[in-house]
């Protein structure tokens, strides 16, 4: 994608974004919003990036595995290993949450983490892909429009 322009909105609501955005005549059908609190994207002319949220913890597993020597305190029942288990993060996947939800734009792999950052404190990410020879002028109504951290790629 070239002209690639990124910047941080202080907060998710899509209302207020979509207000500072069309303010500074930017055209709303070409921007893309990651917002782990979109409110109701479908009163909105946004277009919001889906961020599906990890499970703070995960009851099933436990309860499914209490007690029967399986991923518990009781061990494998494996003699000779001593109790010692694998901790479950060992066996998790390693792609960060941003990296999957900032994976379909070119934004380089160091700078993810801050834009990850910024979604998971409640602020939202607007992305205008493919802004070719405006980009300039689209980070500038960025800018304008109250955005931080704005960027171009």
């Amino acid at each position: 994608m070239a002209g690639l322009v990124v910047g941080i909105f202080p907060e998710s609501d899509p209302a207020a974004l979509e207000s500072a955005l069309s303010g500074q005549q930017i055209d709303l059908s070409k921007v893309k919003v990651v917002s782990a609190k979109p409110g109701d994207p479908e009163s909105s002319q946004l277009e919001f990036v889906d961020v599906i949220e990890e499970m703070e913890s995960n009851s099933l597993s436990d309860d499914m595995t209490q007690g029967v020597g399986v991923w518990d305190e009781t061990g494998t029942g494996v003699p000779g290993i001593g109790g010692h288990q694998a901790p479950l993060e060992s066996f998790a996947r390693r792609d960060s949450a941003p990296k999957r939800y900032f994976a379909a734009f070119s934004i380089p792999a160091d700078e993810v983490d801050n834009f990850g950052d910024a979604v998971a404190d409640g602020r939202a990410v607007v992305l205008y892909p493919d802004a070719g020879s405006n980009a300039e002028a689209i980070a500038q109504a960025f800018r304008a429009a109250g955005l931080r951290n704005v960027r171009s790629y």
